[in-house]
C-alpha cells in the first residue's frame, strides 16, 4: 500500500566532483507524483545521498573554521525546496538513503530521514567512524507508519598481508 519514489541526485560538476540536488525537470516531476498519489497512500523516497541528515555534520572536521559546512555532495543542497514540497503532502512519510556510510535518523516536520550505513564500512577496512559495516530492515504498514532497523554486518575486516 506504499508509493515508492527513487531519486537521482548525485550531478556532476565541471570538472571533477558532483553534487546532491534535483534539476527543474525533476523536481516538476516530483510534485506532479506526489500531487497524483492519493492522500491515503504512505509514501516512501528514496535517494542515494541524503536529502536531510544529521551525520554529514560529523563527517569529517567540517567545523574547523569556527562555521558548519556541509558539502554539497552530503546532502541536497535544495533540501529547503524539497521540505516546503514534502509539506504540501503530508503522506511522504520516510526518506531512506545511504551514501554517507554512517547510519542516523531525524525526525523532522513529521518526516522521518534515515541515512542507512553501507555494507562496505569503511571501504572493506572495518568500521567507519565508530559506525559498522551494515544494512537497514524496513517494515512498513499499511497505516503508514514502518519501521527502520541498522543490521550490523558482523564481517571484520583482516589486514593486509
Amino acid at each position: 500500500g506504499w508509493h515508492f519514489v527513487v531519486l537521482d541526485s548525485t550531478h556532476p560538476l565541471p570538472g571533477d566532483g558532483y553534487t546532491a540536488r534535483l534539476d527543474d525537470e525533476q523536481f516538476e516531476w516530483l510534485a506532479g507524483d506526489l500531487a497524483a498519489t492519493p492522500r491515503e497512500t504512505p509514501v516512501l523516497i528514496l535517494s542515494h545521498i541524503p536529502i536531510f541528515a544529521a551525520c554529514p555534520f560529523l563527517h569529517g572536521k567540517n567545523e574547523e573554521t569556527g562555521e558548519w559546512r556541509v558539502p554539497g555532495a552530503w546532502m541536497h543542497l535544495d533540501v529547503r525546496r524539497i521540505q516546503a514540497l514534502f509539506a504540501q503532502h503530508p503522506n511522504v512519510k520516510l526518506c531512506l538513503s545511504g551514501h554517507m556510510h554512517l547510519v542516523d535518523q531525524v525526525l523532522y516536520r513529521g518526516i522521518t530521514y534515515c541515512c542507512n550505513g553501507a555494507v562496505c564500512g569503511s571501504w572493506w577496512e572495518g568500521d567507519f567512524l565508530d559506525n559498522p559495516n551494515g544494512y537497514a530492515i524496513v517494515d512498513l504498514y499499511e497505516d503508514g507508519s514502518f519501521t527502520n532497523a541498522f543490521v550490523p554486518f558482523g564481517w571484520v575486516a583482516k589486514p593486509n598481508a
